[in-house]
């Protein structure tokens, strides 16, 4: 007895049924679309993909839970861009899931049985990458929810950028989409890992070369995480351009996947060679640098803040930023008072400024490089706010990790308390060295503005070698440099009950303020015993 394996039309009229149409199922409904939804559920629930989503949860809530004074004042068009790193993880993910779900039927081998089917390969690509879709979605719905956290915390400031918001869930629609394609191009299972960490050693070089133009082939172009972030008129990411260029690679390898799978016709044709015009034009736009005029605008915003700046007044503080970062001079101003507090009338009632400024151009490392300082001074008087106090770009409660953040808090805290303390501003192109009880009583004040500066002032001290302290302003050369003897003490009298030491100070603020009061005198003066000495060889020059 034989049995035969082909229906023809008499024999489906004779059963009742009918043959589907070319390229629909059985219902009638397009078999593309019905096989996308059936392979975007598999890949969904891949566990390469599964992992990666825990890994991404994962990483978000470490982020998160433990350090949440370091998202507390996040500036939002610097966030645009780095919310997208553990988006690499899914990307990932969607790559190696894409790559198997394309290779199952050969792992199964089951590709000779696909032949008797009315949906040919090429259409069966089309699905696989019509299953991305959803996968990309999800990545962008998890990129929203992080941006509406941030957006939503009470010390955000800045505007989200929504060309560096999308290129996240683009990253990961690429990234599955070149996993279709090299199952066109090779059938081994170790070629989509392999090209995972091609990917990832790309995306890695991409991130420690930050001002290279060519980190924009990469799939994420990211910044220098170490510079203070930038008013959002300065941020001058090409970011749209990097997102057409995603957008056309994601066609141009999609096509080329459907081309190698035997896709065939005028239109498919088209649509590669536009999407190579579209990637080179993107991608040569995307690495021109800084036009004339943009540099022209960083350069006067640098030396010449006050211009582009809006000033508040509150009890005599006289509080100046850049319009997005507007709210958070209720924090320097808090900060201020905590330092006034412990000050004589005369000073405390005083007029002062506090001035936010960036440096250097750009936001790159300054190394070392000495701030404009006759440009800020010549700034201010023009603007009628004589000798004001630098305030950065950076913000936190506290020690925020011992990061940058919590050393601008430091930064601020020490260089108001000593314009307090001695009248004026540092204005030397290095470091300017504070000795004896000046040094004591300047770090003492900044300890004490806000538990936040204390907090803050220690994590910096922790991370100090030699015992004094260093804190240059905006990460140049200059800045306020404080003999370790002096900080000791300051520290020690910093442990000590404040109303025990705040009277004796106001009532010898002249002496100890005075530039020749030592150590050893401002102990005597309030009553506490003072550090040990510092031999002759280990004393530090300028003091």
């Amino acid at each position: 007895m034989t049995f035969s394996t082909t229906t023809t039309d008499d024999g489906a009229r004779r059963a009742g049924t009918s043959l589907p149409a070319p390229g629909r199922g059985s219902r009638g409904r397009p078999a593309v679309p019905v096989l996308a939804g059936t392979e975007s559920r598999l890949l969904l629930r891949h566990p390469a993909f599964l992992a990666a989503v825990v890994l991404y949860a994962a990483f978000w809530i470490y982020d998160l839970v433990p350090g949440g004074a370091a998202h507390a004042y996040p500036v939002l068009q610097d966030e645009s861009w780095s919310v997208h790193l553990p988006l690499l993880l899914l990307a990932a993910g969607v790559l190696l899931a894409a790559n198997q779900g394309v290779l199952r039927s050969h792992r199964n081998m089951t590709e000779p049985m696909y032949d008797v089917l009315v949906v040919g390969r090429s259409r069966r690509i089309c699905a696989h990458l019509l299953s991305l879709l959803p996968a990309a979605l999800l990545a962008l719905l998890l990129t929203a929810g992080r941006m509406g956290y941030l957006a939503g915390r009470s010390g955000a400031v800045g505007e989200v950028r929504p060309w560096d918001v999308l290129a996240g869930p683009a990253c990961v629609l690429l990234a599955g989409v070149v996993g279709v394609l090299l199952s066109t191009l090779v059938t081994s299972a170790a070629v989509a890992p392999t090209a995972v960490v091609g990917l990832g050693m790309l995306t890695f070089a991409g991130a420690v070369n930050t001002s290279a133009s060519w980190r924009w082939f990469g799939l994420l172009a990211f910044e220098n995480e170490n510079a203070a972030p930038l008013p959002a008129a300065l941020v001058h990411r090409p970011a749209a351009a990097h997102l057409a260029w995603l957008a056309a690679l994601v066609v141009l390898l999609g096509a080329t996947a459907v081309l190698r799978a035997g896709g065939r016709g005028t239109v498919l044709k088209a649509t590669t060679a536009l999407a190579l015009a579209a990637a080179l034009v993107a991608g040569f736009t995307q690495t021109r640098g800084l036009s004339a005029a943009d540099t022209d605008q960083v350069s006067a915003y640098t030396d010449h803040p006050a211009a582009h700046q809006r000033c508040t007044k509150e009890n005599g503080l006289t509080l100046c930023a850049f319009p997005e970062f507007a709210p958070w001079t209720t924090q320097w101003a808090k900060v201020a008072r905590g330092v006034l507090a412990y000050a004589p009338g005369e000073v405390a009632g005083a007029p002062y400024t506090i001035r936010q400024r960036i440096f250097p151009p750009g936001g790159a490392s300054s190394n070392g490089q000495p701030p404009p300082l006759t440009e800020w001074a010549a700034d201010d008087s023009r603007a009628g706010t004589p000798k004001a106090v630098t305030v950065g770009t950076d913000w936190s409660d506290g020690a925020a990790g011992g990061d940058r953040r919590s050393d601008a808090v430091v930064e601020f805290a020490t260089g108001f308390a000593y314009r307090a303390v001695t009248g004026d501003v540092p204005g030397r192109p290095r470091l300017t060295m504070v000795c004896g009880a000046r040094a004591t009583l300047v770090l003492w004040l900044a300890g004490k503005a806000t538990p936040g500066t204390q907090e803050a002032l220690r994590s910096t001290r922790e991370r100090t070698f030699g015992g004094g302290i260093s804190l240059p302003l905006l990460n140049s050369g200059a800045g306020l440099s404080f003999e370790p003897r002096a900080a000791d003490f300051a520290f020690d009298l910093i442990d000590r009950p404040s109303r025990a030491n705040a009277t004796v100070i106001k009532k010898n603020w002249a002496e100890l303020t005075a530039p020749d009061t030592t150590v050893d005198r401002a102990a005597r003066l309030l009553g506490v015993k003072a550090p040990p000495a510092v031999p002759a060889s280990g004393q530090v020059a300028g003091c």
